[in-house]
């Protein structure tokens, strides 16, 4: 079973058609999404508003039938990602996310987060004691490595480090390059790192190094996901990604309209 958890959002762009584009729940709910249409079984821990965007979010899950450990704020509403140049990201009910219960790691065997949670308290607090559980009850740790979100490389590694060399890793150019990290680093971070760029991605171990194309249609997220489904199921990491990147059809991007 893959369990995970962080953050959970409502993105929101200027399509040029004066309106604006919704899409609901972030690049972490896209990869959970993935994974239960690969198959895998998924929990979900995340906090939203007590707000249409948050009721949304409930459904989108719902309908695929992810199991929702979520938790809702009646004191903030859901966050937002707004989309621009540079984009803007209003913390809200996910920075505050708390401990789960017991039973949200029951059957778990990969557990995934986000790098959101683990960006500022109180849910930074919480993410380091979701992932110390996670280890102490043997479960493979994962992580999207998603730069922007980081202020200083230093805040990373420190939060980190007891959890250090992480099972998998999702990374791409741009968080190597806002961390100031090279490839060759990614070693000591985790064990198979997938660096993805337009069009392909990278199965990176201490051993090996092996580029790999990405279907058309297939979105980076939607690949980590299904790679992630195959590795809750006990696939070595080498089967998990042959298995995720066949085929593309870029389904799992829920969408809303806003006059």
């Amino acid at each position: 079973m893959l369990l995970v958890f962080g953050e959970l959002y409502a993105e929101l762009t200027n399509s040029g058609e004066a309106c604006l584009e919704v899409e609901l729940g972030g690049p972490l709910l896209r990869q959970a999404l993935a994974a239960r249409a690969a198959g895998a079984r998924t929990r979900f821990l995340g906090r939203v508003g007590r707000d249409g965007y948050g009721r949304s979010i409930r459904r989108i899950g719902q309908h695929h039938e992810l199991e929702w450990a979520l938790q809702e704020d009646g004191e903030r509403p859901t966050s937002l990602w707004l989309g621009g140049d540079p984009p803007v990201a209003y913390r809200a009910a996910d920075a505050h996310l708390e401990p789960p219960a017991e039973s949200f790691f029951e059957g778990g065997r990969v557990l995934h987060a986000g790098a959101w949670a683990f960006g500022m308290d109180p849910a930074r607090t919480t993410a380091a004691e979701v992932f110390r559980e996670g280890l102490h009850q043997g479960l493979a740790l994962s992580l999207d490595l998603r730069s922007a979100r980081w202020a200083l490389r230093a805040d990373l590694e420190e939060v980190l480090r007891p959890f250090l060399p992480l099972a998998y890793m999702k990374a791409d150019a741009e968080a190597l390059e806002a961390l100031e990290l090279r490839p060759g680093e990614l070693f000591q971070w985790a064990n198979t790192v997938l660096l993805f760029a337009p069009g392909k991605v990278r199965r990176m171990t201490l051993f090996e190094e092996e580029d790999l194309a990405l279907p058309a249609g297939l979105h980076p997220d939607e690949a980590y996901g299904r790679f992630l489904a195959g590795a809750s199921r006990g696939r070595e990491p080498e089967a998990a990604l042959a298995a995720a990147l066949e085929g593309g059809d870029g389904t799992l991007r829920p969408k809303e309209k806003d006059a």
